[in-house]
């Protein structure tokens, strides 16, 4: 009987231990053109994939991707490291913003696509 209390006390433990493990990224990485981002509901998140073409200051920057341009802010911790300049396709992931007369994509992720990162990071402009 001790054995059974036992194993049964161990299944249990074992079974409330992985339900504790979760996933931790964003709910959803829904991949979207910029045209597109004014249809995505507010603090919803995006994957947008583009370049960014200019430096607006502070943690804002325009992004460009074929269907348009979006403001697109960028804290200093999300370059980890990145170098990117105007020239370099990159993949944005965040939490769309609707304010009252535009949209903004709070980038929580930025991925320079076919790049590692390198010592250095930020915007460069050319």
């Amino acid at each position: 009987m001790k054995t059974l209390n036992a194993l049964t006390l161990l299944a249990l433990i074992s079974v409330s231990t992985a339900t504790l493990a979760a996933y931790t990224g964003p709910a959803e990485q829904n991949a979207v053109t910029v045209i597109q981002l004014k249809d995505v509901a507010d603090d919803s998140w995006a994957t947008v994939e583009g370049k960014l073409i200019k430096h607006l200051g502070g943690e804002n920057y325009l992004f460009r991707d074929a269907s348009g341009e979006v403001e697109v802010e960028i804290d200093a911790d999300v370059w980890r490291g990145q170098e990117v300049g105007p020239d370099d396709l990159v993949r944005l992931r965040g939490e769309v913003d609707h304010s009252w007369n535009k949209t903004e994509l709070e980038v929580e992720q930025l991925e320079k696509v076919g790049a590692t990162p390198q010592s250095k990071g930020g915007f460069i402009a050319k």
